[in-house]
């Protein structure tokens, strides 16, 4: 069913219905409305190794089709009872069938019919699933397909059933709040999505991602998309991760989608049969860009919810104009109306500058939607827009108008600040406060008298350690291997405090969690040293940290807690039904 997907879509086909009977165990049948095959193209469509997307060999490293290799039809027909019907100029149609060509009638495009399959292969066939679990497998790979092609109307049956009809969606975000809503776990979400853009000199990105209300225990709505492709890129997955990590506490993990557009020439799909895996030759800066994107949204964001305590105009509402006088390579772009829209259809509007040069990089050519409409030429990094969200912000009233009013149940400080009540955690502020000393000073280094000595428990710990110790080092690890899956930790960074034990356990602990090495090492470091639960601080020493607090730039700790709880002057009067 995909391989047959990705040839209706290569046929330029705007709709696209897939018909399963018993899950596809007894018959498949993909129908287009693309524009088909010539009678001659059908006699020979079935051979191996024959394809109509590639003219020479050397198209094989600018591939620009899903599919190129001429094998699914040739394999297709090898192993159950196959037939096509295809028409460049309908009702007049070819029916290929038993290696023989017909006359038949279509209105339009290709329909093709996969009967039986493996019916001439009883060992392989008894491999297959039930009813059900196929048809679920199916179910999968038509959503991977809908996802990267949402200007295509998408059908799926399944004996003579609608599971799934996906209309014509404007973008990638429209089609995956529809196909995610459809999925169970997202029905009764409130929060809504964004679309987010970063590029390169070789690629574009739009990400979709769930607003922080949206967390997941797992990574399961986390994916790649690389060309149309869904691919399998853990990397890539951590790089989203990496971005939104801060923002997402207790380990949890947003949604999101990374849709890829790379230059057909610095993307290779020649390596796993199914394409399911991708070689870029621009990796590092994908990898940054969809990092620091995601990264800069979700601080934009949380600095903003952060705010609506203090100001009643909704960010998503303001209109921002003007053009920043920086632009980085890696900025994401979006669009200069910030709309409060209902559930599921908040979104921030790609922009890309018509009026620059075709000739220049490819991070510099003015963007062609897939319908054929330039976007307009506007945009505005997310640090722009999170410095306009903080622009009235209480963070910028002087630290003299702080009045501090003491400590609440051992843990919280009590603040007031413009006639808002503030309580801060102690312990979550003071630990961002020292993350972000560890981080100033990173790769300043203290040698250990004594060297700490780590032993890897495992293969996977070993290479892990060297894979990371150059990373390490210039923030100040200095690691070495002294012997088989023994390594001697010689410096240290000069702000870093912990034993020979918590340096062990941070590292695996990482290792475990999949996070960030370095920062899960500080972060860990921060939480050690910072004061606890129940600590009696001082009031200079008290007010010392408020003040380091709300001259933090992000009011999350590293885990992604918030550092406080606000409680302004109206809803005091509200909970003592005051007017």
């Amino acid at each position: 069913m995909r391989e047959l997907l990705d040839n209706a879509i290569d046929a330029q086909a705007t709709k696209i219905t897939v018909s399963l009977v018993d899950g596809g165990l007894s018959e498949i049948v993909v129908t287009d409305n693309g524009f088909g095959m010539s009678e001659q193209d059908l006699e020979i469509c079935t051979e191996t190794h024959s394809t109509s997307k590639i003219s020479d060999i050397d198209d094989l490293f600018r591939i620009d089709s899903l599919g190129f290799r001429g094998e699914a039809l040739s394999s297709i027909k090898a192993v159950s009872e196959l037939e096509i019907i295809s028409t460049q100029r309908g009702p007049l149609a070819h029916r290929f069938f038993n290696n023989t060509i017909s006359k038949s009638t279509l209105a339009s495009g290709t329909r093709v019919s996969v009967k039986n399959i493996f019916y001439n292969f009883p060992a392989r066939k008894k491999f297959l699933k039930n009813a059900a679990t196929e048809a679920k497998m199916c179910k999968t790979s038509f959503i991977e397909k809908a996802l990267t092609h949402p200007y295509i109307e998408m059908i799926l049956k399944n004996n003579e059933r609608t599971i799934l009809h996906l209309l014509k969606a404007d973008n990638y975000m429209e089609r995956a709040i529809k196909t995610l809503s459809l999925q169970g776990p997202f029905e009764t979400q409130e929060a809504g999505f964004v679309e987010i853009y970063s590029h390169g000199e070789t690629f574009r990105a739009t990400i979709v991602l769930g607003l922080p209300e949206i967390a997941y225990s797992s990574r399961q709505y986390m994916y790649i998309f690389a060309n149309g492709r869904r691919i399998d890129e853990y990397g890539l997955v951590q790089a989203l991760d990496y971005g939104a990590a801060p923002f997402f506490p207790n380990g949890t993990h947003p949604v999101a989608l990374a849709f890829i557009d790379a230059r057909p020439e610095s993307i290779d799909f020649n390596i796993h049969p199914a394409k399911r895996e991708a070689k870029f030759s621009d990796y590092a800066r994908i990898h940054h860009a969809l990092s620091s994107s995601v990264s800069h949204f979700y601080k934009a964001h949380t600095i903003s919810v952060l705010k609506k305590d203090f100001d009643t105009t909704n960010p998503y509402e303001q209109n921002l104009n003007g053009i920043p006088e920086q632009h980085d390579e890696y900025t994401t772009l979006v669009d200069d109306n910030f709309e409060r829209r209902s559930m599921y259809e908040r979104s921030i509007q790609h922009n890309f500058d018509k009026s620059l040069d075709k000739n220049r990089s490819y991070s510099q050519a003015p963007f062609e939607s897939e319908y054929g409409k330039p976007y307009k030429a506007t945009s505005f990094t997310v640090a722009d827009i999170a410095s306009r969200y903080t622009s009235h912000s209480p963070l910028d009233v002087p630290k003299s108008s702080i009045r501090f009013l003491g400590q609440v149940a051992g843990t919280f400080l009590a603040v007031e600040k413009n006639n808002t009540l503030y309580l801060i955690d102690q312990h979550a502020a003071h630990e961002r406060i020292l993350f972000e000393e560890l981080k100033k000073h990173s790769g300043e280094k203290q040698e250990l008298l004594v060297p700490y000595r780590i032993v890897a428990e495992s293969e996977e710990e070993a290479l892990f350690f060297e894979k990371n110790a150059d990373a390490l080092s210039v923030h100040g690890f200095e690691i070495e291997k002294i012997g088989h899956s023994i390594f001697s930790v010689n410096t240290v960074p000069i702000l870093w405090k912990g034993t020979e034990a918590e340096l062990s356990a941070d590292i695996k602990k990482a290792i475990i969690s999949g996070e960030n090495i370095l920062t899960e090492i500080l972060a860990l470091s921060a939480c050690r040293l910072a004061c606890k639960d129940g600590d009696i601080l001082s009031p200079e020493r008290a007010f010392d940290l408020v003040q380091k607090t709300f001259e933090l730039e992000q009011p999350l700790c590293p885990h992604g807690r918030p550092l406080w709880v606000v409680i302004t002057r109206d809803e005091l009067f509200k909970r003592v039904k005051r007017t």
